[in-house]
């Protein structure tokens, strides 16, 4: 895809994502656009249930941000 084409396509996405948000922050507020290409860095484990998520610059390796996926809520306790 080209540049012009994620702009687009990170624009439709922000829609849905501003719609949840209760901050007045909207992205047609922000008039500089930087384009990056990313890597995802996946940590997992086959004895947990979680996850951490490390995103990249693929050129720089540059720190982009990170998220943690918690474990399955299951409720294991017995019912009285």
């Amino acid at each position: 895809m080209t540049h012009q084409e994620l702009i687009t396509k990170a624009r439709e996405h922000a829609t849905v994502f501003e719609r949840g948000v209760p901050f007045d922050a909207r992205v047609a507020d922000f008039e500089r656009v930087t384009v990056r290409e990313a890597v995802v860095v996946r940590f997992d484990s086959s004895k947990r249930d979680d996850h951490i998520l490390i995103y990249l610059d693929r050129a720089s390796g540059d720190f982009i941000t990170a998220e943690y996926a918690p474990p399955t809520q299951t409720d294991t306790r017995e019912e009285t």
